[in-house]
């Protein structure tokens, strides 16, 4: 009878130990649950972002092709500029060689002029000594 005894205590033992082992083990599969759960949540999160960093993504990449397309009309704004730039430069400088010969021709006129103004004035310079010596004379 001690055996039986010895045995119900040894098997009493193994159940309260097998108890605190389900406790336990009850108590991990809880945290276990609960880190699942916030793996999941964080999981959840993740492909949220991801979900916004795509989203992102595609609104960059179209303002880059907005920005590429505003790249091109400035560079075509600016070929155009300096098109009109040159062509400016090109009738300005057409228009003061025309100024300069015009100039040139007005001064030859003026020169010549000059000579006649000059000539005339000898002339009328000897007519008055001529009158004078005439009126002198008489």
């Amino acid at each position: 009878m001690e055996e039986k005894t010895i045995l119900a205590q040894i098997l009493q033992v193994l159940d309260l130990y097998a108890s605190d082992m389900r406790k336990q083990f009850e108590a991990l599969h809880e945290k276990f649950d609960s880190l699942q759960r916030q793996v999941q949540a964080l999981s959840e999160q993740t492909n949220t972002m991801n979900k916004r960093i795509e989203d992102m993504d595609k609104r960059m990449e179209g303002m880059n092709g907005r920005v590429e397309g505003m790249d091109g009309r400035i560079e075509e704004m600016d070929g155009r500029f300096e098109r009109q730039i040159a062509q400016l430069e090109r009738t300005v400088n057409e228009r003061f060689e025309r100024l300069e010969a015009k100039l040139g021709h007005i001064r030859v006129e003026l020169v010549e002029t000059q000579e006649t103004v000059d000539f005339h004035s000898v002339k009328i310079a000897q007519h008055d000594r001529k009158i004078r010596h005439l009126l002198h004379a008489r």
